[in-house]
């Protein structure tokens, strides 16, 4: 008796419906900045890259970059790395500001 219950648990088990497939959609995050500044990114997959728009600078498009934890996107000496609500932002010729994510 036993082992038709556990062989009826296993048969249950393994009809579950499989987990949905994650969002891999863009996600737009708007960031503000110490230095005053507002920060507009959008974070895509495939490829995995950040497109930052800052008033009064052109739009840039940042590779994806390996880190430990969090996350990093650069190219050309600008760079956007952060983990969670706030993040590291720096252009050529400026410096470094620590921007937060506004509240959506």
């Amino acid at each position: 008796m036993r082992a038709a219950i556990l062989i009826a648990a296993f048969a249950l088990a393994a009809c579950q419906t499989p987990c949905p497939a994650p969002d891999t959609g863009p996600i737009t995050r708007q960031f503000q900045c110490e230095d005053g500044s507002e920060l507009s990114v959008v974070f895509t997959r495939a490829p995995d890259v950040a497109r930052v728009s800052q008033e009064g600078y052109t739009t840039v498009e940042l590779p994806a970059r390996i880190v430990g934890a969090g996350y990093r996107y650069s190219d050309n000496g600008v760079e956007l790395r952060g983990r969670m609500a706030e993040t590291l932002w720096q252009r050529p010729g400026a410096a470094e500001t620590v921007c937060r994510v506004i509240a959506q």
